[in-house]
Order: C-alpha cells, then sequence, then structure tokens
C-alpha cells in the first residue's frame, strides 16, 4: 500500500514567508487539495531583533527585520509544517543556538548544519551553507560576537559536515542544499541556462558552478530528489544511475590539494564578443560586490547575449525537463545495515539504490514573475505508517551518526582530521574514510535502546521564545537604522575569492534591492541590547537524549558587551 505525500519547494526565502505562504495557500485552492510539507533551500533569514540584523552576513544596506519575527513571537502561524536548511545569508548567531537543528518558531524546523529527518514515510536530508575552499577543512573556530570575516564563514560548509553525511548508509528520498552540486548543469539543458544566465559562461566552462562539496555528496547518497536555491534560477536535472557526477578524491577536496584541478567539461567555444546588454542601473551588477556580499539578479532582458545565444561545444544530451507539477516517485525500500557481519571484516554498506536516477531541480528567490515554487506529489510505502499523523520524527540512523561523531568535533581553526585509526575507506569516495557498518550498528543498537525502544520518536514541539522582538506591527522593511548607516566597518564582507566556488553568485541575492525603502521611515530598537546567543532548551533537550554535550554554542565565549 502506497501514501502520497504533496510537498512543496520553495527557492531562496528571504525572510518573505508571508509571501510564501500566501501563493501555497492559493496554489492549494487551485488544485483542491492541502500541501503537507514545505521545504526552503536556505536564505531563510530568521530574524528576531536588531542583534540578529547585526550578525547577518550582508551589507548593511540590505538590510530588513522581514517578517519572521511575527512566527517566532507567535502573532502568526505558519499554516504548513515548513523545514529549511541554511544559506550563506542567514542570522548565523540564531542558527548557531540550534547547530543539530530545532525549531526556529512553531511549525517551522531548521535541519541544523547537516541532518536527517523523517517526514510521513519521507528520509529527508539537507546540509547548510555554501562551499569556500579557503574554510571548508576548518572547525569551528567562530565565537561571538562573529565580527568581521566570522559573519559570513558561519556559513561556509565544513569537511565535519560533509563527513558526517558520508556516514549514511540507509537511502534517503531528499537531499536539501542552498548551494547546487558542481558540475549538475551538465546533466541539464546547459544551453536554456546559459541563455537565461549568461554571466554563468565562464564557471561553466571551467566546470566551476557549484559546491564540489554537494556533487562529492550526490555521488554517494544518490536521493530520488535534490533540491537546491542560491543561484536565483530554476533548473532541471537528471543524475541516472550509471552516471558519474564526481571522481575526486576526499584529499583533493578536504586538503585543498594543488593537484587537484577542475575536470574541463567544455571547450572555450562560447562567443568572446558576447555581451550582457545594459539594463536597469540602479539595480546592483554582478561582480560590484565581494564574495560575502548579495548579488542582485542581472536586470533587464538577458535572453540575447549580444545578439547572440551562446553556444557549448560538447554535444549535451536532451534535457530530461518534468513536465507536470505533480510527480510520483517509487517506493524506496526499506534496507538492513550489517545484519550479521558483527564478527567480520569491516564493511561499508551503499545509500545507492539500485537503478534509481536523482532528479535535481533548483528554483528561484520569492519575488513576482520568478519560478520560486514548485509542488510534487511523492509516493511512500505506507505499509508500517498505520494513518500515523504527519509529523516531523527523528531519524534513528542520524542519532547514530551523531553520537558516532561528537568526539571528533573541531572547534578550531585547525584542519578537521578524520580519525583515520577507526576508519575504513570508502570506495566510491577515493582515499575518503568512513566508520565501518560494526561501529555505526553499535551506535544503532545504543538509539534503539535508549531512544526508540517505543517506536517512531517524533520531534517534541518544544520550541520556547528565547530573544525579544521588536513591538507588533513593525514594518517589515525597519532596519534599525542599520540600512542608512554610511562607513560602516563590518558589513559582513569576507574580502576573499573562492577557489573552486562560483565567485560571482556565491554571495547570495536580496529580494528588496535598494537601502532605502522607497523613502519609508526606519525605527531605532528601544529597549536593552538583545543577546548575540541565548542558551536554547531544544539543544540541550537534544543533547541530553542522546547522551552527548553542546560543545558548539560557546556560551562562555560571549561579548558581555
Amino acid at each position: 500500500m502506497r501514501r502520497k505525500i504533496t510537498v512543496a519547494i520553495e527557492g531562496c526565502c528571504h525572510g518573505m514567508l508571508d509571501n510564501i505562504y500566501r501563493q501555497l495557500q492559493t496554489s492549494e485552492r487551485q488544485m483542491g487539495k492541502k500541501v503537507d510539507l514545505l521545504i526552503i533551500c536556505g536564505d531563510f533569514q530568521a530574524i528576531r531583533n536588531v542583534t540578529d540584523l547585526e550578525s547577518m552576513s550582508c551589507p548593511d544596506k540590505y538590510k530588513q527585520i522581514g517578517g519572521f519575527y511575527r512566527y517566532y513571537s507567535g502573532q502568526q502561524q505558519a499554516p504548513i509544517p515548513t523545514i529549511f536548511v541554511g544559506g550563506n545569508h542567514e542570522a548565523g548567531n540564531h542558527l548557531r543556538e540550534l547547530y543539530y537543528g530545532g525549531w526556529v518558531a512553531p511549525n517551522i524546523y531548521y535541519m541544523g548544519n547537516s541532518g536527517v529527518v523523517r517526514f510521513g514515510g519521507l528520509r529527508i536530508g539537507g546540509i547548510s551553507g555554501i562551499y569556500k575552499d579557503f574554510d571548508f577543512a576548518k572547525g569551528y573556530y567562530e565565537r561571538p560576537p562573529f565580527r568581521g570575516h566570522s559573519r559570513s564563514s558561519m556559513h561556509h560548509v565544513r569537511s565535519y559536515e560533509a563527513f558526517k553525511m558520508l556516514q549514511i548508509r540507509r537511502p534517503l528520498d531528499i537531499v536539501v542544499s542552498h548551494d547546487w552540486p558542481q558540475y549538475i548543469e551538465r546533466f541539464g539543458d546547459t544551453q536554456e541556462l546559459l541563455r537565461r544566465k549568461p554571466f554563468f559562461t565562464a564557471e561553466v566552462e571551467r566546470g566551476e558552478l557549484g559546491s564540489p562539496v554537494n556533487a562529492l555528496l550526490l555521488e554517494r547518497l544518490r536521493p530520488a530528489w535534490w533540491f537546491s536555491a542560491h543561484m536565483h534560477s530554476r533548473f532541471e536535472a537528471t543524475v541516472d544511475a550509471k552516471d558519474s557526477i564526481y571522481k575526486r578524491s576526499w584529499s583533493d577536496i578536504a586538503l585543498g590539494s594543488e593537484s587537484a584541478q577542475p575536470v574541463n567539461l567544455y571547450s572555450s567555444s562560447l562567443d568572446a564578443n558576447s555581451r550582457r546588454e545594459p539594463g536597469n542601473q540602479d539595480e546592483i551588477q554582478i561582480g560590484s560586490l565581494s564574495d560575502d556580499e548579495l548579488p542582485a539578479d542581472v536586470p533587464g532582458d538577458t535572453s540575447k547575449v549580444g545578439g547572440k545565444r551562446p553556444r557549448l561545444a560538447l554535444n549535451l544530451p536532451p534535457p530530461k525537463h518534468t513536465t507536470s507539477e505533480e510527480v510520483p516517485e517509487p517506493v524506496l525500500p526499506e534496507r538492513s545495515l550489517a545484519a550479521d557481519v558483527a564478527d567480520s571484516e569491516p564493511t561499508l554498506s551503499d545509500p545507492r539504490v539500485p537503478g534509481r536516477a536523482t532528479r535535481f531541480l533548483a528554483l528561484d528567490k520569492c519575488l513576482p514573475r520568478r519560478q520560486f515554487l514548485e509542488i510534487i506529489d511523492m509516493e511512500v510505502d505506507d505499509s508500517n505508517l498505520d494513518d500515523a499523523p504527519l509529523q516531523l520524527e527523528y531519524d534513528p540512523e542520524w542519532l547514530a551518526i551523531l553520537r558516532m561523531c561528537h568526539p571528533y568535533i573541531p572547534l578550531e581553526s585547525a584542519p578537521f582530521t578524520p580519525p583515520a585509526d577507526k576508519a575504513v575507506s570508502l570506495g566510491s569516495v577515493p582515499d575518503f574514510p568512513a566508520f565501518s557498518d560494526q561501529m555505526l550498528e553499535t551506535e544503532l543498537q545504543w538509539v534503539a535502546e535508549n531512544v526508540f525502544k517505543h517506536g517512531p520518536v517524533y520531534i517534541p514541539p518544544n520550541f520556547v521564545p528565547m530573544a525579544p522582538v521588536p513591538p507588533p506591527g513593525t514594518p517589515d522593511h525597519v532596519s534599525f537604522g542599520l540600512a542608512h548607516a554610511q562607513n560602516r566597518g563590518n558589513s559582513g564582507r569576507g574580502g576573499r575569492g573562492a577557489r573552486g566556488g562560483h565567485r560571482g553568485h556565491q554571495r547570495g541575492g536580496h529580494s528588496q534591492g535598494r537601502g532605502n525603502y522607497g523613502g519609508q521611515a526606519d525605527m531605532s530598537w528601544n529597549g536593552p541590547r538583545p543577546q548575540v546567543i541565548y542558551p536554547n532548551p531544544q539543544t540541550d533537550e537534544l543533547c541530553a537524549m542522546l547522551g552527548i554535550q553542546d560543545r558548539l554554542t560557546q556560551r562562555r565565549f560571549q561579548d558581555d558587551n
């Protein structure tokens, strides 16, 4: 027996929850049915107050409170269960409180720096942030109050998170990321992508568009679906089971080996005389900001490039587009892990479902006439659900992985080194050390006996507001003076390039444009200054349940000011 789950996917949020939920409710009326789950692919911007706004990684002139604070304070309620991963423009101090994941508001769940949850039989993985080669190998060295480069580096994915995700042995239905996987453009309609986004051309030619970390994860995990945002463009691709998207070694990506040069997938046949047509000069142009600032989409009509369409010499296969909004997925089998290998040689189970392709979908940001929302029907095996309520559940394997990896969490800037004495090589990723099935099985048994002894465990609705918010009625455009400040020293700029990342677009984008908000009046923050980080009881409860310590919140390093 199968159960159908209706899932909505949103690209970049940029604090526009009201508009997203309004559009979803309109879609529900048109379809004549309810959406069960909303997935947001980053740049969520869970901003509660002026301190969160100051901590957000973007230029001050683009900062505004947005509408999230109303959901945090209970003034509004999310009408649909919502989960999201972090992007590169977030209130990093707020999300740091929920490193392992947790509710940022009732019915809105953050998946943590990396994580896996279950919903109605779907198994959903997520990884937050974007790839920057100069921070990838480092530990979590950032400390409150997160000034200067720390504001942006908090959103740079770390090798420790990839290490945890690569321990997964059981099939995933969905993986959510902000960044696209590197090379994913070659598995879809590349020419159409470059027609709409001609400024991607150089990076596509060099094989530098997207994240090598996500390509590595896609190569290993092969979920049924992979959802992303970040590039502000809708794009579809299909990676067949027989295809390989990533062949570099773990050392190449984690240690930044000089010998690890990107594969040149395309010849340099794009018209060298191609030029983007001029557009609205009031909108920020690509390339005018540092790598950690917000870009705006190229303005004007980008359907032509110097009167010609860009061409690729490579004879790409025809695109495999989805013609329907609702695409049923095959049932995903549940597989046992290391059932009879307790005393055998170390083994590594493969999470891939034989013969299953991965369908990739990226979406735009929430603006008029943009393709920012898609609704898909997914089918799951209902034999063990017994009409169970559609609620978020903890995933047993992921909790076991958290316990298994917790002793090795890196808290300084020194490179993370997987424990080679306790790991074996992972065949599908050259020289990558992974814990054996037997080690994971030991932790799975602990989790089964101490957490899941009575069956599935729903994530408790234990949200508690900890931080102050503006008074009711505060308009979304308010910046508490930040957007009008001049010559500020720390506007979230990293000031450094990103080898292996897409230089023009790893800076995200903001939905509003200018800092004067059309002449609308700003407000000052009244009352005491909110703290940078608050002790979050959700993190405390999760750590207590797993028998681990919260070592990352780093409350002892808070700035007394």
